[in-house]
């Protein structure tokens, strides 16, 4: 795990070394150095369709502005770059780039840009699983809709037109939830200097206390809540330039348990036998995300490196500090093809054993590996590595006329492809009992399956998968943006 570490710094440091020689090489795409003959000037950049979202927004997104210089044989690639960044803001259902010369002379261009706006307003009903995926509630859990969560969540994206985010949520069910929150990418004039804030209030019947054979252990008494949670984060962001972005979060947590859980199932579940915890917490993250389609890349590269601290002294509840890191690389081998590879991992670098729910590795959030969808792998340092290839099968765009009164979702693109994985995973777990046989062990697993990509970035797909304990199995995955 050492060596871990050692790659998750000098991933970081590539990654600013990269952010900065974007920095410099933009600085230099437009410099007087380039023969006026070999360049074209964007003299005006005309916008259409747009409704909501305000003009300034649209030209920070982009990779070039009014007056900029490019390299003739560079402009097709900046237009591409562009179209990225502005359907990466998932403000856009669709954008087109044109750009023709004008009569000031040669080598002037103007550039203008079609745009589409998606719907903005989503009042969601939710109907979700309690759940780690699927999978798990289909085959182990019987499919009970007891462990189904209902409710409604609103989400007012592009709020004021600044790209801005509104939501409230309630949840009942399963888990008896309630949120709200505002982004705003947008502090300063320049767009550099962003800020959110977020609450959340949960509450419980029934809660995962423990791991045993690398199943998750619950506790239910429906009489009573066993388990609260309070959540409240605050963040601030700088991005200066469209690619890097830096981000420091604060928050604090406050939960309690069961006395069942607390003092007869795990005492160990916050530690030393405590029905309470509470902590304030600061992160530090750096993404370097150069993709080009975010939730479904083609191309491109994504770095993350994250450095948390649980626990400031405050309250002494809580003591935790983690790096983590996640790279991965995209690249096509022509319209058909694409590969992708890819490490992540975390490493605690307080060593003592930390409470049942802070101590979580492979198997949770983006930290899967394929085959194991029905295990959990605790842990205090996990490493993966993936790889990855796609064929794209066909796409098309349907276009759904008067059947929907909505224009933003009248014309649906879809991209059907054939997919390949092979993943790598393993998990260091000092603390954990024997019974959990898939700790400190190298696992394997591979799946082939079909993905289906709605719109800009919606997937689903549906995937035969296979691990080194020789099981297989058809599984379903979603991946929705709303």
């Amino acid at each position: 795990m050492k060596c871990f570490v050692l790659l998750s710094l000098l991933l970081v440091f590539c990654g600013s070394l990269q952010a900065e020689a974007e920095l410099r090489g933009s600085e230099a795409h437009q410099s007087e150095e380039i023969p006026l003959t070999d360049t074209v000037t964007i003299v005006d950049i005309f916008l259409r369709g747009h409704k909501r979202t305000r003009s300034k927004v649209i030209f920070r997104e982009m990779t070039f502005g009014k007056g900029s210089r490019i390299a003739k044989d560079k402009l097709a690639e900046e237009i591409e770059l562009t179209y990225s960044a502005l359907m990466n803001t998932g403000l856009f259902v669709s954008v087109d780039i044109s750009h023709s010369d004008t009569l000031l002379g040669p080598g002037k261009e103007t550039v203008t840009i079609d745009i589409r706006e998606t719907w903005y307003i989503y009042p969601v009903p939710v109907f979700s699983l309690a759940d780690r995926n699927f999978n798990v509630w289909w085959r182990d859990q019987g499919r009970s809709l007891d462990r189904v969560n209902i409710g409604g969540k609103l989400s007012y994206y592009n709020f004021t037109g600044r790209r801005d985010r509104f939501k409230l949520g309630f949840t009942t069910g399963y888990t008896r939830e309630y949120e709200a929150g505002y982004r705003l990418p947008y502090l300063n004039k320049a767009g550099s200097l962003g800020a959110e804030i977020n609450y959340e209030f949960l509450r419980r019947r029934e809660q995962n206390f423990a791991t045993s054979e690398n199943q998750q252990l619950f506790y239910n008494n429906p009489d009573e809540f066993v388990y609260r949670q309070t959540k409240a984060d605050l963040s601030f962001t700088y991005r200066r330039r469209l690619y890097v972005s830096h981000k420091i979060d604060l928050g604090y947590r406050d939960a309690t348990i069961a006395d069942t859980i607390a003092n007869v199932l795990n005492p160990d579940f916050f530690g030393g036998g405590r029905n309470s915890q509470s902590f304030f917490r600061i992160g530090y993250r750096f993404i370097n995300d150069r993709r080009d389609v975010r939730n479904y890349p083609w191309k491109g590269t994504f770095l993350q490196a994250s450095l948390e601290k649980d626990g400031l002294g405050i309250t002494g509840e809580r003591s935790g500090l983690t790096v983590g890191v996640t790279y991965r690389k995209f690249w096509p081998l022509n319209d058909k093809y694409s590969i992708n590879t890819g490490v992540a991992g975390k490493l605690s670098l307080i060593r003592s054993k930390q409470p049942f729910l802070e101590n979580r590795a492979i198997g949770f959030g983006n930290n899967g590996v394929v085959g194991y969808q029905f295990y959990v792998v605790d842990g205090l340092d996990m490493a993966i590595w993936r790889f990855g290839i796609r064929r794209e099968l066909f796409k098309t765009n349907l276009d759904l006329g008067k059947l929907v009164f909505i224009p933003a979702f009248r014309y649906i693109p879809v991209r059907v492809l054939l997919a390949f994985q092979f993943n790598q995973g393993i998990s260091n777990s000092p603390f954990v009992d024997e019974s959990n046989e898939l700790n400190n062990t190298l696992l394997t697993g591979a799946s082939l399956g079909l993905d289906v990509v709605l719109f800009y970035d919606m997937v689903g797909s549906l995937q035969y998968n296979r691990n080194h304990l020789g099981e297989g199995g058809v599984f379903l995955a979603l991946s929705l943006n709303f």
